[in-house]
């Protein structure tokens, strides 16, 4: 992972990366394992369970609530992927708050080209929460050939992945919380693969469960 040149300030990075510790309140609250099989090393419980907690997070602590989110959301990722490699490698570290992750649910998925031995991925998303600089993993859509865009793990210590500081995401005219990211390009091995399609439709109620929404149904 590469840093913009405009976090290297000491004053810059002391504001950009979210703090360790947050995530660290994050996992205190126990609503990462919350809805989550226990079979997979969660608690158990419910989607109304998750919003309540969810909710009350948010009236006290919303920026504790983004960094909910996120991880919660990556976390479902790995649940609900058929991927059971992947999931058995990172679920854990994921649901202990040992390592941080973070779903790019809006913007247009990135582009792939097909190398004969994996894809090279380009694209950018705006508004990202959770990406300390210490390491995170990225749950984001992608086009790998024809056909509605599959959705893929991406490491931050891959080679060609940029983060922007929020103050270089504000000079160019984006003023919410969290930062950008870039791809230019980034490797991406098809054993990281989560799934297709129909994993959005998976994270939707858990997102709105965590934002305050109505949870639905699982699916």
């Amino acid at each position: 992972m590469r840093i913009e040149p405009l976090a290297a300030d000491p004053t810059a990075l002391a504001d950009t990366p979210l703090p360790r510790s947050a995530l660290q309140r994050v996992v205190d609250t126990g609503l990462l394992r919350c809805a989550v099989p226990p079979a997979l090393g969660g608690t158990g419980g419910t989607l109304p369970d998750l919003a309540a907690g969810a909710r009350h997070l948010r009236e006290h602590d919303a920026e504790t609530a983004d960094i909910l989110l996120a991880q919660r959301l990556a976390i479902e990722a790995l649940v609900r992927s058929r991927n059971v490699a992947l999931r058995e490698l990172w679920l854990p570290d994921l649901l202990a708050g040992l390592r941080a992750g973070t779903v790019a649910l809006d913007g247009p998925p990135l582009s792939g080209h097909d190398t004969g031995r994996g894809w090279l991925l380009t694209g950018r998303f705006e508004r990202i929460a959770n990406l300390p600089w210490e390491g995170f993993s990225l749950v984001a859509p992608a086009h790998l050939g024809d056909g509605p865009a599959s959705w893929v793990l991406l490491r931050s210590e891959e080679d060609g992945l940029s983060v922007e500081a929020p103050q270089a995401a504000a000079a160019c005219g984006s003023s919410e919380r969290g930062s950008a990211l870039r791809m230019n390009p980034v490797f991406f091995r098809e054993d990281e693969w989560l799934g297709g399609p129909e994993l959005r439709t998976h994270l939707a109620p858990v997102a709105a469960a965590l934002s305050g929404g109505q949870p639905g149904a699982p699916t």
